[in-house]
């Protein structure tokens, strides 16, 4: 358990909150204690569903199957194994969640993965998000001390499509947004607050935009005719481990580590084995596509650059004199 000392949120109001940070397998050590938390229900109040993975899941990742010991199964005749470490960290106020992070060290990488993490509305003032993802850095340098970096998925999102919201905002003074307009702002909010945690994005180097990463479809149960239209597209953000040497000069063999490490040792591999015979068109499926995504940039200069470029900022300084309401 780590204790933060200070005063955050409009929560907080004229009381000093006792605020703690807890882990889970080392404070949160069965489910019961877990659920308790009512860490699952602010997941669900600040992820829509379509990004949610399911509860029953979560659990038996972080206390059942992601403990950090080697798992090895075969499909066909080809034996496989990973070891993947998973923790949820949860930020309480009163013993209750108002912040979670969820986070899967890969023993083979080195490289940590952040599937998710946010901070309750009514607590975001006073840069609590920002130091709750700051502690939480310092406790998995901690717990994984060998590990290189933090690595996550990014939406990405459309420059045009924002010059176009965002023009028509200005031109009309209108304050509200259709729910596709605000998935886009949002997208770039989401950017923004990356850049501000000196997060870098995976970049040509010679046109300096992102590289666009394919990740498989996450519902091996789906006919195998629905697979790719369940596919989505994201941006790769890497973060080196305080302390550790530039990472510039080896970016496209991180980039390489990085897609292997998401898309085949955490994702493909933990699917695959919950029914290794049945879902071995899956994991031929999923495998392919990675190596599609790593030929795609095989012979590509990759270059590690602010989240946030020139286009971005002007952008997001637009937005911002708009002062409309709109929560990452």
């Amino acid at each position: 358990m780590r204790v933060l000392n200070g005063r955050y949120g409009e929560a907080a109001g004229e009381v000093q909150q006792p605020l703690d940070i807890v882990v889970t397998r080392d404070d949160v050590v069965d489910e019961e204690a877990f659920r308790s938390t009512s860490v699952l229900e602010l997941y669900e109040e600040l992820f829509p569903p379509s990004e949610r993975d399911n509860s029953d899941d979560i659990v038996r990742w972080l206390l059942s199957d992601d403990i950090g010991e080697q798992r090895q199964f075969s499909v066909g005749a080809q034996k496989l194994s990973y070891r993947l470490d998973s923790r949820c960290f949860i930020l309480r106020a009163a013993e209750r969640a108002i912040g979670l992070g969820f986070f899967t060290y890969d023993h083979a990488s080195e490289l940590i993965y952040c599937n998710y993490i946010g901070v309750a509305k009514a607590w975001r003032g006073g840069g609590l998000a920002r130091e709750f993802y700051r502690e939480t850095i310092e406790m998995l340098d901690a717990l994984f001390p060998r590990n290189i970096g933090m690595v996550l998925e990014v939406e990405p999102y459309d420059r045009d499509r924002l010059e176009t919201i965002i023009a028509d905002l200005e031109r009309t003074g209108a304050r509200r947004l259709a729910a596709d307009q605000q998935a886009e702002i949002r997208r770039l909010l989401r950017v923004s607050w990356y850049d501000k945690l000196d997060y870098r994005f995976f970049r040509d180097a010679r046109r300096m935009q992102p590289l666009d990463c394919r990740s498989p479809c996450l519902d091996p149960s789906l006919l195998p005719s629905a697979w790719a239209g369940a596919e989505e597209n994201y941006w790769l953000a890497w973060q080196a481990r305080t302390g550790a040497p530039s990472a510039e000069g080896s970016a496209g063999d991180l980039w390489q580590k990085a897609v292997a490490a998401i898309y085949v040792e955490i994702l493909a591999k933990s699917l695959v084995e919950d029914d290794p015979n049945g879902r071995r068109d899956y994991w031929d499926y999923a495998t392919a596509l990675v190596a599609q995504t790593l030929q795609q940039v095989a012979t590509t200069e990759v270059r590690l650059a602010r989240c946030l470029d020139a286009d971005g900022r002007a952008l997001l300084s637009r937005w911002r004199r708009l002062a409309v309401d709109l929560p990452i």
